[in-house]
């Protein structure tokens, strides 16, 4: 203790502290972006602390260096490059405008701890190191001005309210204009003049806000007809570039959902036409991956926007530039400086307190510095906003086109990229008779753990999660490039195709117990029809379905497919029910009762059942109590009716997983429209969902509600 308290044992606590702070700032650049990929709790609970420790780690470090009771010029050196390490986050929450707040006066009060540390030292720093340090101060000043310049006029509730109401306008306009216009083309963008940048959001003199179309302007259908040789060419170098103009104007059409401003083309024909035939590509298309593609990045925008901190394309990064040159200069400069290269002559001093570590510590710094400075401003320059901003100042001067020089920078930005991925590819997996068959068999439930304990624990037993499968894609796909798009109801489109409807139409829109209690009889249908048909085909000594089986053939090939996206959509669905129902139902705490009252009764039932076998043998002859059970014991027994009479209607396999994948296909796009929209932007920090994706999709084809309720008569 006594040595701790020492003047040696306090600077060696500052090291300690300063090492720290540099690991807790490293985290925040590199991995902060990482959110948007990962699904790992642990992941985003080291972010979270980074971003949580990072300004008090900082803070303390600094007040320490002020009180203790050593001199060691090097702890100025400390403390100037930690103050410039910026944070790569700008929230974790989408309550960012006070955080932000937060941030700024963290950062404005280490300022001016630093500015005190720094005149303490004045009378001993050598001279050249003095200048350095007093240039580096006033470079954390300037970039402290730009943050709260930034804070002030750029913030998220104007962009949501402004730039918002200036969209709306123009679609309003547009719409007015070219409402009886049928010249339009989604392959070539004709007719769809989507804006990408350029509106003016001028105010008049009595602080109101006013519409004004200019030359400026740059449209998705002007990106398509520009004539320069970066982006006419038909190859996949001008159509990543025109896909990022044309997910920019996504974005902003989107973002109108966020402040509720209304959708104005909703009701035109060319919106369902573009989802159909542009993004999908028509009947005829089987590249499925352009249609994800777009809404990816188009939803990266909109992750930005909330948890990341980038310029708007109209603004310039000729600040950014010339804070990075200097913040490079200075610290070449600091570096390479006599003080540091003859700093063992200080030892010489009796009255200054050093140890083996402090100058290679105050490299590292240095170093560390310069690092997360490179990888910031690469992360603004080689930024989807940049690309879109340049792209579009292309569009707009006639002298770049043809020109090698400024045709070949932009043919490298395009080409570099430090975001490989835009959210986990992953889906959700949730089984409710298997999670109910494990629960009553648990030992978790006899632990002595507090309730809330043992709820998350068995609630991470219940959920996995796996890659989303192509199958899938290419399956969601297939109906959105179809016509009966215009057309999905809660199932009974799919019935319609097959000549099911009559049979089966009381488990679809006319089901009692409404769109909720249909997914989930249609669940519990398909995991039992999987289980029973898996078991006559082992008992028949068959082999083909599953994936990677030799011998399977072109027939099995496509079994296998249908089944995947069958039972995966499945078990999302339930998923969804499960663990995000804010996603799919505005009824949440109903929806949530329904689910515990149906857990509690499956546990009941199969108390006894020692195996999957004998679980599902005792499912097969389930029957409600009496006429007036509840709901839950009805839908149990509705899903068990359900699988009987799919199999029986359906006896070939191929045709059951084959109608089975299609119906799951549309259950969830019938359930994907949704006004939470705050409850999907939270998701997209988390590693996103897929239903996010349609849910965008969908918005962009002009399908804003659900399909009207469904008839809650008395089933059949």
């Amino acid at each position: 203790m006594a040595w701790a308290a020492s003047p040696v044992g306090l600077l060696v606590r500052v090291e300690v502290l300063v090492t720290v702070s540099c690991a807790l700032l490293a985290t925040l650049v590199f991995l902060g972006s990482g959110r948007r990929t990962s699904r790992r709790p642990a992941f985003r609970l080291v972010v979270w602390l980074a971003l949580m420790m990072s300004y008090p780690a900082v803070s303390y470090t600094i007040g320490l260096m002020q009180s203790g009771s050593f001199r060691n010029d090097l702890v100025v050196v400390w403390a100037c490059f930690l103050l410039g390490c910026a944070d790569g986050i700008s929230a974790c929450s989408l309550d960012g405008s006070d955080q932000q707040a937060r941030t700024f006066l963290n950062q404005a009060a280490q300022v001016v701890y630093v500015l005190l540390l720094l005149l303490s030292y004045i009378s001993s720093l050598h001279l050249q190191l003095k200048i350095l340090l007093l240039l580096l101060w006033l470079l954390n000043v300037a970039k402290l001005g730009m943050r709260l310049q930034s804070l002030l006029s750029a913030g998220r509730d104007r962009t949501l309210f402004a730039d918002n109401w200036l969209i709306s306008k123009y679609m309003a306009q547009r719409e007015y204009v070219m409402k009886s216009t049928w010249d339009f083309d989604p392959g070539t963008m004709k007719g769809y003049k989507y804006v990408v940048t350029g509106e003016k959001n001028v105010q008049d003199g009595m602080g109101a806000y006013k519409l004004e179309v200019t030359d400026d302007l740059v449209t998705v259908e002007r990106v398509w007809q520009c004539e320069g040789s970066l982006l006419s060419k038909d190859d996949a170098r001008s159509g990543k570039l025109k896909d990022l103009c044309l997910s920019f104007a996504l974005f902003k059409l989107l973002q109108r959902r966020l402040n509720g401003s209304a959708l104005d083309e909703r009701d035109d024909v060319r919106t369902l036409v573009f989802v159909r035939r542009g993004l999908a590509g028509g009947d005829l298309c089987n590249d499925h991956e352009r249609m994800y593609r777009v809404i990816e990045v188009e939803l990266g925008f909109l992750f930005d926007f909330f948890y990341a901190r980038y310029p708007s394309p109209k603004q310039t990064l000729v600040p950014e530039t010339a804070m990075f040159v200097a913040a490079v200069a200075l610290s070449l400069s600091t570096l390479l400086s006599s003080p540091f290269r003859r700093y063992h002559d200080h030892r010489n001093n009796i009255h200054f307190i050093s140890t083996v570590l402090d100058i290679w510590l105050a490299r590292l710094v240095i170093v560390l510095f310069l690092i997360l400075e490179l990888f910031q401003y690469l992360s603004l320059v080689l930024s989807d906003w940049h690309k879109v901003k340049m792209t579009c100042r292309y569009v707009r001067k006639q002298s770049w086109h043809g020109h090698p020089g400024m045709e070949m920078v932009l043919w490298l930005m395009s080409r570099a990229t430090l975001t490989s991925r835009y959210w986990s590819n992953s889906v959700g997996q949730y089984s409710l008779l298997h999670a109910c068959f494990q629960n009553q068999r648990s030992n978790l439930l006899r632990m002595p753990l507090h309730k809330w304990i043992k709820g998350r624990m068995v609630e991470a037993r219940r959920i996995t999660r796996r890659s989303l499968p192509v199958s899938v894609k290419r399956a969601i796909h297939a109906l959105l490039r179809s016509e009966w798009l215009s057309y999905i109801k809660y199932g009974d489109r799919t019935l319609q195709r097959n000549d099911l409807l009559q049979d089966l139409d009381w488990a679809t829109s006319r089901y009692a117990y409404g769109a909720i209690g249909s997914i989930l009889i249609w669940h519990i249908a398909t995991t039992v029809c999987d289980a029973q048909l898996l078991s006559k085909r082992t008992a028949a000594g068959g082999t083909c379905r599953a994936r990677g089986v030799a011998g399977g053939g072109g027939s099995c090939s496509s079994l296998a497919d249908s089944h995947e996206v069958a039972t995966t959509l499945s078990s999302y669905c339930a998923y969804l029910l499960f663990q995000a129902p804010e996603l799919v139902t505005d009824e949440i705490f109903d929806e949530r009762l329904l689910m515990e009252a149906l857990h509690r009764r499956i546990q009941q039932y199969l108390q006894g059942c020692r195996t999957m076998d004998e679980m599902f043998q005792k499912l097969s002859v389930f029957k409600p109590d009496s006429e007036e059970s509840a709901y839950e014991q009805v839908i149990l027994a509705d899903g068990i009716r359900l699988s009987h009479e799919i199999q029986e209607k359906m006896p070939d396999e191929g045709l059951l997983w084959t109608v089975l994948a299609e119906m799951w296909v549309e259950l969830l796009l019938t359930v994907t429209p949704s006004d939470d929209v705050t409850g999907h932007v939270k998701r997209l920090a988390t590693g996103g969902e897929l239903i996010t994706h349609l849910w965008a999709l969908l918005t962009h084809g002009g399908v804003i509600d659900k399909p009207k309720e469904p008839y809650y008569g008395k089933g059949s």
